[in-house]
């Protein structure tokens, strides 16, 4: 069964660091989780960060009059420590009969996602060791990125875009199947 997913991450260049990732079932199960762990001062410096994927996490604003820096919401259920994220997505893909994980353009994702158990020699059995991509899947059908359904809403939402990884999956197969 195919698990579409995306993560959200800080990159440095030299580390993936995860922000946020969701997942996506082919029979409508979800996972949306939120690391508690992320360096939020990397984010809200970095201007891509802050603009596309801060705005879409789960923020505690300061009260109108108080100074200070907006924080993640540590409160919030979404929001979880990386250990805790780890058996989740693990539950998840292992819960699911012959998983198949599938992303857009899937590379550093799969790498987010495999760095959740540290090096990729610690990935717990059953855990798939890649990810399908849906770009190279498109290629194959003789399709171009615009030739894909756009995302109308939801942008750099980890769960939003595995959502719509789902609907570019199923287009690409429908042209596939015709």
């Amino acid at each position: 069964m195919k698990i579409y997913y995306d993560t959200e991450f800080i990159d440095d260049g030299t580390t993936i660091d995860l922000i946020s990732i969701g997942m996506v079932r082919e029979d409508g199960a979800e996972l949306y989780a939120v690391s508690s762990e992320f360096n939020q001062t990397a984010v809200r410096q970095n201007p891509w960060l802050l603009q596309n994927v801060w705005s879409s996490l789960p923020i505690r604003k300061n009260p109108p009059g108080m100074r200070g820096i907006d924080k993640l919401d540590n409160d919030h259920p979404d929001v979880r420590p990386r250990t805790q994220i780890a058996r989740l997505v693990a539950d998840f893909i292992l819960d699911t009969p012959d998983p198949q994980l599938w992303a857009y353009y899937s590379a550093y994702d799969h790498v987010a996602l495999a760095q959740l158990w540290g090096p990729m020699i610690n990935l717990p059995a059953g855990i798939p060791m890649q990810s399908d991509d849906i770009v190279t899947a498109a290629k194959l059908a003789g399709l171009t990125p615009d030739d894909l359904p756009k995302q109308a809403d939801g942008h750099h939402n980890a769960l939003a875009d595995a959502r719509h990884n789902r609907v570019m999956a199923e287009h690409i197969d429908s042209v596939i199947n015709r």
